[in-house]
């Protein structure tokens, strides 16, 4: 998709609804650049249906130029499905491991200081690629949907320029009640932890995986970055790590 030659900059209009959700916001953004469009005029149709929607919370969330720290495929998912600019290094790779997760959560500066090592290849089956894991440190990263290691590489280098060490929102997910507890004790803002069980800590974001029989715990996690469904105001938890429940769970 190619944004219509519209002349004058900003224009004399409000917003510029965009039908891209299939090619990701990136791309429009990127043609927007180059037609001197302001990139906050541009709002993806489907953004406006999902829950907890107002122009002001979502205009507040472009604005705050989050960077979000998954373990999993949940970050660059959940920014896809909101039509924001990746400003992680964590897109499309994710540190399997819990323990490695919350070690490199404990210092990550310290280990974005590091280079990319490569470990092995792996072959993936969903994707029938082989695709390389690495070392960051002590830290395995497996690059999952890059069958290229260099390619990992120059992407991870690249997004790592652009965290904002001002606003970082950590996600991971757990079915260990120890894991959650020390994931519940890193000095973050904003920090969600999805879990099968109910707790009482406030990183605790609960799932009830009956609503979705059959499928793995990460896989849930995932789906919910797509609307499959939201479990939560996905807004709120952004900008303020609050749970709103959406749903009866």
């Amino acid at each position: 998709m190619t944004l219509p030659k519209l002349t004058g900059g900003g224009g004399d209009y409000e917003i510029l609804a965009v039908g891209a959700r299939k090619i990701g916001m990136n791309k429009v953004t990127q043609d927007a650049r180059r037609l001197n469009l302001p990139e906050e005029k541009l709002l993806g149709d489907w953004i406006v249906t999902i829950p907890g929607f107002t122009l002001e919370k979502y205009r507040k969330l472009q604005r705050s130029r989050l960077s979000i720290f998954a373990m999993n495929c949940f970050g660059g998912v959940m920014s896809n499905t909101l039509g924001l600019p990746f400003r992680s290094p964590f897109v499309n790779n994710g540190i399997r491991n819990p323990n490695e997760n919350i070690r490199f959560l404990s210092s990550p500066r310290e280990y974005m200081e590091k280079h990319l090592i490569l470990n092995k290849i792996v072959w993936q089956p969903v994707l029938k690629i082989n695709y390389p894991i690495v070392t960051l440190g002590d830290v395995n990263i497996n690059m999952s949907h890059y069958p290229d290691f260099d390619e990992a590489v120059a992407k991870w280098n690249e997004r790592k320029q652009k965290i904002n060490w001002y606003n970082i929102c950590v996600t991971a997910y757990t079915e260990d009640k120890k894991i959650l507890e020390q994931f519940d004790a890193l000095p973050y803002g904003k920090k969600v932890c999805f879990v099968p069980f109910k707790s009482d800590l406030d990183s605790a974001w609960y799932i009830n995986p009956e609503i979705k029989k059959g499928l793995e715990f990460w896989d849930i996690v995932n789906r919910f970055a797509l609307g499959d469904p939201f479990y939560y105001d996905v807004f709120d938890m952004l900008l303020y790590g609050k749970k709103t429940p959406l749903i009866e769970m």
